[in-house]
């Protein structure tokens, strides 16, 4: 689940530009706390404009994608829910105003309450662009310029949080935090800079 920071005034999911002060950072990301929307079909939908769309296009994948408004660990804002299923796959994915040319800060609260143990990872967050133009936005390694995820680690109930960069095998992953718990939010940060191939993550 992703949802509003619940220990700050920056909206989840809100991508800023780094730029010479903080007061002159500039959001690229629209409706970054997700209350413009009205429903789980109106958050699937792509407005072919800067909004929040469903871009896998899995079939009924689709489906497991809805807005929830009940209150998980305290927070009763707006959330995008993505469900667990052993086959079906679903992308949350927005369009920024503008592209990544400088330094960006990407901050999002995530909740995981399962990651099933087949694959042993789940709840990614992509950041890249759509180069072949075919088959959605971060749909190849080529295009993924980072992306994070989740695994169940060796302890029961916990969970670690994983980096990886582009085409590269889930063996050269990097564990950015290990033995986290499901059903507890977090806040994420990714400082990034796309034209210097550089990114930090903070949990």
């Amino acid at each position: 689940m992703f949802a509003l920071p619940r220990r700050s005034v920056v909206p989840a999911l809100l991508l800023t530009l780094a730029l010479a002060t903080p007061l002159a950072a500039k959001e690229v990301v629209v409706d970054g706390d997700f209350e413009a929307e009205k429903n789980g079909a109106d958050l699937r939908k792509d407005g072919k404009g800067c909004d929040w769309y469903e871009s896998r296009d899995d079939g009924a994948g689709a489906d497991l994608l809805v807005l929830s408004r009940k209150d998980v660990g305290g927070n009763a804002t707006k959330k995008a829910m993505l469900k667990a299923d052993p086959e079906l796959n679903t992308y949350l994915t927005t369009r920024f105003t503008a592209p990544l040319t400088v330094s960006a800060v990407l901050r999002y609260d995530i909740l995981v309450r399962e990651i099933l143990a087949d694959d042993n990872h789940s709840a990614f967050c992509f950041l890249g662009g759509i180069k072949d133009k075919k088959g959605g936005p971060n749909s190849t390694g080529a295009e993924r310029f980072v992306f994070l995820g989740f695994e169940n680690a060796e302890t029961p109930g916990k969970i670690n949080l994983f980096a990886r960069e582009g085409s590269n095998g889930w063996a050269a992953r990097t564990i950015v935090a290990r033995d986290l718990d499901l059903e507890k939010w977090y806040t994420v940060v990714v400082e990034a800079n796309v034209p210097e191939g550089f990114y930090a993550v903070h949990v």
